[in-house]
């Protein structure tokens, strides 16, 4: 019997290497999921959206070059009069026009606009690279959670299967005794349904398992069927985590984002401005042309060569427009300080928040295993004492149930001070890095 309780520590504390089922540790399941799951790969494509977008020739800071050409043909009947008297009539003349040309255009100053463009341009990717990040990172605790979830549930389940071998030893014993008339049949009774409740509890636990490892392959995108295992232990880095913890803001994704969206309206209200200063432009073009007529005097005209030009435009009034606009951006540019301002009151004040739950989290599961321990000693003890009569069954009931409490305590103080670790650096940005 002491054999059976002792085991239950063991458990917790070793993880068991099951040849019959696939082990998926945590690392290969945030690995999976970060290749596979779809909302990570439609973000990735998102963001090779916005890396294409950030050239030279969105911003305008390029040339533009086109090439066209053309060809019109025709055969008419032609009658011609002239002043000297004479006359002309041709019959089917066939007239052919062909034309090409390059040309380039060149917008060489905008009031800046373009640079203000290009830098927008800048700051938009580098703020997609940061959503993309901050997806991943929302996909890595997802995923730690769920996993963490399935090892409780494991842990729960694995502690209730040594309670079941010992309320199927405490019915064999109220049978027993109930044989011997040494206990009422109530006892006895009692004891089966002890039993069938404990197993009845492991049956709704293997649902819960079942449900929980469907809810982690739609996050990893995997086709591992639901039969994997889990590993069995709830991994806390004590001291690595204590040392981490710091309330800064520095690396949190949802303030980087909110920054660079910072810079860029910044750089949308330097594009608005530039509207009001004049804007010049180089204009060159190679042009070729070749007219034949049998119509006419001319049978054979042929042009070709370069030609250029500067262009000036400054536009002077708008109705105003420009300037509501400027006054427009401005206040969005503010609007979006105050959201960095009040996303940095937020995260500081989680950070604070996570940090004290984790420290409370750690004092609790410490103090759950030394109780956990302490009733596993005393179950043994009025086991013992039931089989040799000198405790009563509604005592040993107690104790037992006490043991159960317990442990379910200490497998959900493990999780909780999961939940609360990876909480705390996801707050901190350090979830993924």
């Amino acid at each position: 019997m002491k054999g059976i309780l002792n085991f239950f520590i063991l458990f917790l504390s070793i993880s068991v290497n099951l040849k019959s089922q696939q082990i998926m540790n945590l690392d290969e399941a945030i690995k999976l999921g970060l290749e596979k799951n779809y909302a990570i790969l439609i973000a990735k494509n998102q963001d090779k959206i916005v890396k294409a977008q950030n050239n030279a020739g969105n911003a305008g800071l390029s040339p533009t070059v086109s090439l066209g050409a053309n060809y019109n043909f025709s055969s008419l009947n032609s009658y011609q009069e002239f002043l000297n008297g004479t006359n002309q009539e041709r019959s089917g003349a066939r007239t052919n026009n062909l034309g090409a040309s390059i040309n380039a255009n060149w917008l060489v100053f905008d009031g800046m606009r373009m640079f203000a463009v290009k830098k927008r341009l800048e700051f938009n990717e580098q703020a997609s690279a940061i959503v993309l990040k901050q997806q991943m990172e929302n996909l890595v605790y997802q995923i730690i959670v769920n996993y963490n979830n399935l090892v409780k549930t494991k842990s729960l389940i694995k502690a209730g299967e040594q309670n079941l071998k010992l309320f199927e030893e405490r019915n064999k014993l109220a049978k027993l005794r109930y044989d011997i008339g040494s206990d009422s049949k109530i006892d006895y009774l009692l004891a089966q349904s002890n039993e069938n409740k404990s197993r009845s509890d492991l049956m709704q636990l293997s649902v819960q398992l079942l449900q929980l490892k469907s809810d982690l392959n739609t996050l990893i995108n995997s086709n591992i069927q639901l039969d994997y295992e889990v590993t069995d232990t709830i991994a806390i880095n004590f001291n690595q985590v204590l040392d981490e913890v710091k309330p800064s803001t520095i690396n949190n994704k949802s303030i980087l984002v909110s920054k660079q969206n910072e810079l860029a309206l910044e750089q949308s209200i330097r594009e608005a401005k530039a509207i009001n200063l004049p804007q010049i432009q180089i204009n060159t073009a190679y042009n070729f042309t070749r007219n034949q007529s049998e119509a006419g005097f001319v049978f054979l005209n042929r042009q070709n060569g370069l030609n250029g030009g500067l262009g000036f435009n400054w536009l002077i009034f708008n109705g105003n427009r420009n300037k509501k606009l400027v006054e427009e951006r401005n206040l969005t540019f503010l609007n979006q300080r105050l959201v960095t301002e009040q996303n940095t009151l937020q995260v500081n004040t989680l950070v604070y928040l996570q940090t004290q739950t984790f420290m409370l989290n750690k004092k609790i599961a410490d103090f759950e295993f030394k109780n956990m321990q302490m009733l596993q000693e005393i179950v043994g003890i009025f086991l013992e004492r039931y089989k040799l009569g000198k405790a009563s069954f509604i005592e040993t009931i107690e104790a037992q149930k006490s043991l159960e409490d317990s442990q379910s305590r200490y497998i959900n103080a493990l999780y909780n001070l999961k939940v609360s670790e990876t909480e705390l650096l996801r707050a901190n940005g350090n979830l993924v890095k």
